[in-house]
């Protein structure tokens, strides 16, 4: 894996890595240049050295939002903070405090506005100006080929930043002009919502017709293992990457918030009478549909498809939904190799349980995340028979290398799915190596055990994420202390679960539906929706509301923590349902014993309301900075803000 581990580590300093330089700053600063060049640089002269070049093309990925950084390692919106935001996760000592305490438009946290802004700038600037530099025997030379595919690919980034803004803020001002950052005419209105798509859109169509993309990261289909991807290249956009944003985009505007479902932005408009929102349109629906055959006819031919392990050549679902992971797989349409389990100030320490050598312990998973994981026979906690909350059991860990079976755990944790075993990380569980000298171990939540909350570091929930963490790591002499991953940013099952969402709103009896959804649970190896209903046990097959219910359960189970759910949310508008509902968030009693009894006031074994969390409506949008508001005559603020 050290191969993989280098790969990864050159990859970000060659395309990542970007100087500080620095244009102008002023009242207008969400278009300046992002700090670029130094003030003994003129843009003439960065763009005549193939160096700066290639520097300021690096800086222009800094747009990518990054998922990994769950902890709040980072507190911008281009980190993991919108797992904790989707009620998912919380952290030690004060929990998640943007939710718990509310903010207003002018105290919002997270923002992407001037970021992206700056950065869409940069690129414009870059395609206006980039040419060949240097001669063949130029030690830095900079070819015409090279130039045209840098081009393309600050146009990708371009349409990726303008759909991070309008996955978070709706419809935004298209700037398509150089201007000067000074000038008094920076004052735009915000484009409608089918302006914003199409201009993306086309964007994207444009990077992918120039010609100047790969096709995609896989470079030969004969082989196996780190060889079969050109992996130096791991972040750069390829064909691939661009009709999956593509298809992602459409299914976003096809989505209830951008389609008519939120009542409150069909009276939104521009200060000279522009609508920015219209009402419901089917044929958006069918749109994204087309956007996802197209790029499933791209995965198919390039040999894309979803990861499976195998295991002495048989389909091993533990396997497969942890290694997928581990490993840059077929399954990955776009990824980075820059993510905070690659840092060293990594993950794997951060949620690791206080008592296994290194381990702080501080960021807690929600009850309602646990309770969302299926039962093995496919079912829901509500519906299956297997499932129970009544006693103890012994459960066979399948993340331990020798499969131990744990004694006493309680029965919430019995007959669960691959998925739940390989995400969660809960009381009475062994770790995936038992640590040297202690073979009986296993982790401990309760009053008086290793992970307690007798230290500020403690998860507050009772359990631990552990979904992307490697299993080999162990800190300690004799074991790996790190593991370098790439970080998945577009991966084709997120893509069959939109399909089988957008079949579903076309027409709730197209088999694809059932089809595309049983795809994913077959990989995570519960029973698929066809054989439920062939065994009697669950129909759910032509019913849109089941179906629709169905795929949205999937999709917070299948994306755990990857950054989602707080996006779809949003865009299904459906906070208010109970089953979704982010505001209450539960947790087990870490103020209670493992050994009182279940339920009881003073064990650990009863549901606790955690926290009350300040998510309102005005959140399906987010709000615009205020600041930014003020001092525009055209900007308009999103509704309810």
């Amino acid at each position: 894996m050290m191969s993989v581990m280098k790969i990864f580590n050159k990859t970000i300093l060659v395309v990542v890595t970007f100087i500080s330089l620095s244009l102008s700053t002023g009242c207008k600063k969400y278009l300046d240049v992002s700090d670029e060049i130094a003030e003994s640089l003129t843009l003439e002269q960065v763009f005549e050295n193939p160096v700066l070049i290639r520097r300021w093309h690096g800086g222009l990925f800094s747009c990518i939002t990054e998922y990994s950084s769950i902890g709040m390692n980072d507190q911008t919106g281009f980190a993991g903070v919108w797992v904790p935001m989707a009620s998912e996760t919380t952290l030690s000592a004060n929990g998640f405090w943007p939710m718990i305490s509310g903010f207003t438009a002018a105290g919002a946290y997270f923002q992407r506005w001037s970021t992206l802004y700056r950065i869409i700038r940069d690129a414009n600037i870059f395609i206006a100006r980039v040419a060949p530099r240097g001669g063949v025997n130029d030690q830095y030379v900079l070819s015409e080929q090279e130039v045209k595919r840098m081009k393309a690919e600050a146009k990708f980034l371009i349409a990726y930043s303008y759909f991070s803004l309008f996955e978070l803020y709706g419809p935004v001002p298209l700037v398509t002009e150089i201007l000067d950052p000074q000038s008094k005419e920076l004052d735009f209105p915000r484009a409608s919502v089918d302006e914003t798509v199409a201009y993306i859109d086309q964007l994207l169509v444009e990077a992918v017709q120039s010609g100047d993309l790969p096709e995609t990261l896989i470079k030969n289909s004969n082989v196996t293992g780190n060889d079969k991807y050109n992996l130096n290249e791991i972040v750069r956009p390829t064909v691939t990457a661009a009709l999956a944003l593509r298809a992602k985009l459409a299914v976003y505007a096809a989505s209830p918030v951008f389609n008519g479902g939120y009542q409150e932005t069909l009276t939104l408009a521009n200060p000279d009478g522009k609508a920015l929102f219209r009402a419901y349109d089917r044929e958006k629906w069918v749109t994204a549909k087309k956007r996802l055959e197209e790029l499933f006819a791209n995965t198919t031919k390039n040999g894309h498809k979803l990861f499976k392990a195998y295991t002495n050549g048989v389909f091993d679902a533990d396997q497969s939904v942890y290694q997928l992971f581990q490993i840059y797989n077929d399954e990955i349409l776009w990824a980075t190799g820059k993510n905070t389990y690659n840092g060293s100030t990594a993950q794997d320490e951060n949620t690791n349980p206080r008592d296994m050598f290194v381990g702080w312990a501080y960021i807690g998973v929600s009850q309602n995340a646990v309770d969302a994981f299926f039962v093995k026979d496919g079912l829901t906690i509500e519906e299956s028979s297997l499932y129970r909350e009544d006693g103890f059991t012994d459960v066979m860990n399948p993340c331990n290398e020798n499969k131990r079976i744990d004694k006493n755990v309680f029965n919430m944790y019995a007959n669960r799915e691959p998925r739940f075993y390989a995400g969660i990380a809960y009381q009475g569980k062994s770790w995936s190596i038992q640590p040297p000298g202690r073979p009986d171990y296993t982790i401990g939540f309760a009053r008086g055990q290793g992970t307690d909350n007798s230290s500020a570091d403690n998860p507050r929930t009772g359990y631990l994420p552990a979904k992307f963490k490697n299993r080999q790591i162990l800190f300690t002499d004799g074991y790996p202390w790190n593991w370098a991953r790439p970080s998945i940013l577009l991966r084709l099952a997120d893509f069959y679960l939109y399909y089988a969402e957008v079949c579903n709103e076309v027409d709730a009896n197209d088999p694809n539906v059932i089809t595309y959804l049983d795809l994913v649970r077959e990989r995570a190896g519960i029973p698929g929706y066809r054989q439920l209903a062939a065994d009697g046990k669950k129909n759910i097959i032509g019913n849109q509301a089941m179906q629709r219910k169905m795929i949205q359960r999937e999709r917070r189970v299948e994306l755990f923590a990857e950054g989602q759910r707080f996006f779809d949310i949003r865009r299904w508008m459906v906070a208010d349902d109970k089953d979704e509902d982010p505001r209450l968030f539960y947790a087990m009693n870490m103020n209670g014993y493992s050994n009182r009894p279940v339920g009881a006031a003073d064990s650990y074994f009863t549901r606790v309301l955690l926290e009350r969390r300040a998510w309102t409506r005005a959140l399906y949008l987010y709000p615009i900075p205020q600041f930014d508001i003020l001092r525009s005559k055209l900007l308009v603020q999103n509704p309810l803000w």
